[in-house]
């Protein structure tokens, strides 16, 4: 995704919590946009923002230019939706880029030393990664979806060495729908090229899939990799649908690299939709924040498609009934906030969510 559509992407998830979250959710953002509205016209000026965010944020958000990027209809003001839309861009504590100094809006790598001490985001975007322009004293990093499943699992999960990518690299071979996967998954092989125990696994893997990926995953081969057993189940309910999202070349079947980015795709806990469509998610996916820290048996996933349409049954799902579907993003920043460093207890619950928080700081 490039840089220049984190707004909108923003945007749209901001909206799916408005219009499907939990009742507390819409009051804490109408809260949050009334407290920044002094005037009480019902939009927000610049000077409103910039008093608003100085009082109540420390960030790069506090600068004039976001409150133009905000303003999605240019007239120089913010309205509800703008407000929103920023409401969930601090709670959901996505990063700036310690490389470039942009907003990151999707993938990025974070420190783990930082993250397990102070729960800080030291973060980089996909693309700074890639050129190796990282400039920070602790030199092990995880993608925030693999950060997510070390925090889940408790299982250790190897650190991506920076610098670890290469600026030459090029990805035009890669399929549109999986290229941001497939860059990390890249990413995350050559990292481990000095760890032969790693490598050792992720050779065995690719020799067991070989080229019976349906019998391999109709016999759940991948649950003997990874230290979880039974406990791993991908719930893959189509899986010619998915051989065809892994393959560059499907009528050729899968080649090495499309069974590393399979190998990264268990190693990150990256989920299929639990809903209707019962897909694999490439991107954001949501999940009760109840069930999480339980195994992936017990853990419920949905698409961003599924999740706002409702195309889910939270009969049977569910302990509570209405209960706190967090995105991935959001969840891993309220984890953090949690300070649970080793691993999520089991049925805990992050109530306190950041989303769910009306204070602006």
């Amino acid at each position: 995704m490039k840089k220049s559509a984190t707004v909108e992407e923003m945007r749209c998830l901001a909206k799916i919590y408005y219009d499907v979250g939990e009742e507390g959710i819409r009051k804490n953002a109408n809260k949050f946009f009334d407290s920044m509205d002094t005037k009480r016209d019902g939009k927000i000026s610049l000077y409103e923002y910039l008093g608003f965010m100085a009082s109540n944020h420390d960030g790069p958000l506090r600068q004039p230019k976001w409150f133009h990027k905000l303003d999605k209809e240019k007239k120089g003001s913010l309205r509800r939706e703008d407000v929103r839309t920023l409401y969930y861009m601090i709670k959901s504590g996505r990063p700036f880029c310690i490389g470039c100094g942009e907003f990151v809006g999707t993938v990025y790598f974070t420190c783990v030393e930082c993250f397990n001490v102070s729960c800080t985001l030291i973060s980089v975007c996909l693309e700074c990664y890639e050129a190796n322009s990282i400039h920070h004293k602790h030199n092990q990093f995880l993608d925030n979806f693999a950060l997510l499943e070390f925090k889940r699992t408790g299982l250790p999960l190897p650190a991506l060495k920076a610098p670890a990518g290469n600026p030459q690299d090029s990805h035009a071979e890669y399929p549109e729908n999986t290229k941001e996967l497939r860059r990390i998954a890249k990413a995350y092989l050559r990292s481990t090229l000095e760890d032969s125990q790693e490598q050792e696994k992720i050779k065995k893997f690719v020799d067991s899939v070989g080229r019976d990926f349906q019998n391999f995953m109709k016999d759940k081969g991948y649950q003997n990799f990874l230290g979880l057993g039974k406990k791993l189940e991908l719930n893959c309910r189509d899986i010619d649908n998915f051989f065809k999202l892994l393959a560059k070349d499907p009528e050729n079947g899968l080649d090495n690299s499309d069974l590393e980015t399979f190998y990264y795709i268990l190693r990150s806990g990256r989920p299929f939709c639990g809903g209707n469509c019962g897909l694999f998610i490439t991107g954001t996916f949501f999940t009760c924040s109840e069930g999480f820290g339980e195994d992936h048996t017990k853990c419920f996933y949905l698409c961003r498609e599924c999740f706002s349409n409702g195309k889910f049954e939270k009969k049977d799902k569910f302990e509570k009934k209405d209960p706190l579907i967090l995105d991935n993003y959001a969840l891993l920043h309220v984890l953090g906030m949690a300070n649970q460093v080793k691993t999520v207890p089991k049925k805990n619950t992050p109530s306190n969510s950041a989303i769910v928080s009306s204070s602006g700081q």
